[in-house]
């Protein structure tokens, strides 16, 4: 007589996430969007400041071809210098100006008129000008930089003072996220983009208007 052994039945059973590993699982996923999200902000911030910056230094270089090719004025003639005027009374704008007629290299009361004001330069969503720094000197108020042919050379003033010459000015714009750039302006005409390596921007004193 033949045994026959009882069929056994193997049941498979399928577990998913517990509510622990559920609420761990959506904190990590929190985690990881929040960082990806907070990191394209700030590097969102960073590209459009940094074009930003460059469209600044563009103002500049604009101002050096009109002064060193030498743009025709209002009255057709050639003998005009231009520049650009920083006033951190506003710190959202700055100005082309056409520096006329005594070239003194400031936007003084006649230069920065109506008539002389060849272009006015607005800064938007929140982003402006911390500071102007000329050779590290970052408390000043009225920065103009000008440009007078035939040489391409840079003339840095500051305030009302039309004889002091300044090496360097360092122009500082910020984002609303913090992101600091600056414009560099060298005595000898370059002009350049950089990021704030040496801190100026962010530490020590500056204007703050009034």
């Amino acid at each position: 007589m033949r045994n026959i052994s009882p069929t056994h039945t193997h049941k498979k059973t399928q577990q998913g996430f517990t509510l622990v590993e559920l609420l761990v699982s959506i904190s990590i996923f929190s985690v990881i969007t929040t960082m990806a999200v907070f990191n394209n902000a700030q590097f969102n911030s960073s590209v459009l400041l940094t074009n930003l910056a460059y469209e600044v230094a563009i103002s500049i270089r604009q101002s050096q071809v009109y002064g060193v090719t030498v743009r025709k004025n209002a009255a057709g003639a050639f003998d005009s210098a231009y520049g650009i005027h920083f006033d951190m009374n506003t710190p959202t704008a700055y100005t082309l100006f056409e520096d006329k007629p005594t070239i003194n290299h400031l936007c003084d009361a006649s230069e920065c008129g109506a008539a002389n004001v060849v272009e006015s330069f607005s800064l938007q969503k929140g982003n402006r000008i911390t500071k102007v720094c000329v050779d590290t000197v970052c408390t000043n108020r009225l920065i103009d930089i000008s440009f007078v042919r035939p040489n391409p050379d840079a003339y840095i003033r500051v305030g009302t003072d039309s004889v002091t010459a300044f090496a360097k000015a360092e122009i500082c714009i910020s984002s609303p996220k913090g992101v600091i750039r600056k414009i560099i302006v060298e005595q000898t005409g370059q002009i350049a983009v950089a990021a704030d390596t040496n801190g100026i921007c962010s530490n020590g004193s500056y204007y703050t208007g009034g």
